[in-house]
């Protein structure tokens, strides 16, 4: 009797510690992919807070469960909180921390930097410019979504890659070149909260295409210095209906037949601001007032160039960046330039680089999105490069036109 009862005892400790060893393997497992992650994440400069996961340990609690929380910290500051436990005779689960509830996440829980921002644009202004041109550059800061890849319990704003959601028979294609790859959706509604500033619709949902010439082996290339190759690209404004705001990642229109598409992320929003590229026909402006050009010309003078190089090393300031609205981060000219050039060619309307009208016209397109290059998603735009996507009008995103750079 009392080796029976030794040896049960014994058989209820084996599967506590085999328990115990199971939830360390998963918790160690979670950190080592959230420290992945985080290192795909990194912004030009190194990561604006340090990142990170972490365990309180495991605990035993009354009902015999073995539990932990982790606590993981991304490059941009954004933490999330797992709770795993292992009950007798099951496996590890993730369990919901007790004060979350079966609610859906709050956009209020998307992180918002604008304030830290400005506070470090204008001090960098205000040491490399004349007191009156950081004013004015700093005037023309524009507010922006950045869009990082989402953890566990963050707000999804938008999908990157995956299957849209399309009315039966309208995945956009190009006429004799095939069907374009779906690059990003977001749904209208909080995008608009978070970002009022852009000025796009409140109702329905924004999909973004391009072909990006995997489809026919490359033999096709989308540009602005090519009109006829516009339908190489499409944003498509979704009526309400077709739109999924709890759950952007749920639903899907299946792939046409030989398109590959990317794989899907889940992204969520920090708040934040952006300056203008330097070579912008806005900043020009600012330059040339304020004697900031070099003697012919050609490019600003050195004051700017520091000013330039200092905003490159802040988090989020380089050119792998996935955006809604702000500023474009070109990587070779200014992308607003390109667009007026592609619809002047659309409209048989004569276009030159240096024209004032041209220039004026320009400076009136408003970034409605930017999508860099993401190896998680498998996307690669030329070499690392970005897409751009445009507006005359934020109201009319459906009007959009389009550009590429790569370095």
């Amino acid at each position: 009797m009392f080796g029976a009862k030794r040896a049960k005892r014994t058989d209820r400790y084996d599967e506590l510690m085999a328990r115990r060893a199971a939830l360390r393997e998963e918790i160690q497992r979670r950190i080592d992919q959230h420290h992945r992650s985080s290192m795909k994440q990194l912004p030009i400069g190194g990561p604006a807070q340090p990142f990170g996961g972490s365990s309180n340990g495991i605990l035993l609690n009354r009902d015999g469960t073995l539990t932990a929380t982790i606590r993981l910290r991304d490059a941009h500051g954004v933490e999330t909180q797992v709770v795993l436990r292992a009950e007798a005779g099951g496996g590890v689960e993730v369990v919901q921390p007790a004060d979350k509830g079966s609610a859906p996440a709050s956009l209020t829980r998307s992180l918002d930097e604008t304030e830290e921002r400005i506070s470090h644009v204008t001090a960098l202004a205000r040491e490399h410019l004349p007191a009156p041109a950081a004013e004015e550059f700093r005037a023309m800061l524009r507010p922006a979504l950045r869009l990082v890849h989402a953890g566990e319990g963050d707000p999804v704003i938008a999908q990157l890659g995956g299957l849209p959601t399309l009315p039966i028979n309208s995945w956009p294609g190009w006429d004799g070149h095939g069907p374009l790859s779906h690059v990003l959706s977001f749904d209208c509604a909080p995008v608009a909260e978070l970002l009022p500033e852009l000025g796009i619709p409140h109702d329905g949902r924004l999909a973004f295409f391009y072909f990006d010439g995997a489809y026919d082996d490359y033999q096709s290339t989308v540009g602005t210095w090519d009109p006829s190759t516009s339908p190489g690209f499409r944003v498509l404004h979704l009526h309400p209906e077709n739109s999924t705001r709890a759950h952007i990642t749920d639903a899907a229109t299946p792939v046409p037949p030989g398109l590959t598409p990317f794989p899907p992320i889940a992204l969520t929003a920090i708040r934040t601001l952006t300056w203008p590229a330097h070579e912008t026909p806005m900043a020009e402006v600012v330059w040339m007032k304020h004697g900031l050009v070099e003697e012919e010309g050609a490019r600003p003078s050195e004051p700017v160039r520091a000013l330039y190089d200092a905003l490159w090393k802040l988090p989020g300031g380089g050119y792998d960046t996935h955006q809604i609205g702000g500023h474009p981060c070109p990587q070779q000219g200014p992308v607003e330039m390109e667009v007026e050039q592609l619809r002047r060619g659309l409209a048989s309307e004569t276009f030159a680089w240096d024209h004032p009208e041209v220039q004026s016209a320009a400076s009136t397109w408003q970034l409605l999105l930017q999508v860099a290059s993401d190896d998680a998603a498998d996307m690669m735009w030329g070499d690392v490069g970005q897409l751009y996507y445009l507006v005359s009008d934020p109201e009319r995103p459906g009007e959009a036109l389009f550009t590429w750079q790569c370095g």
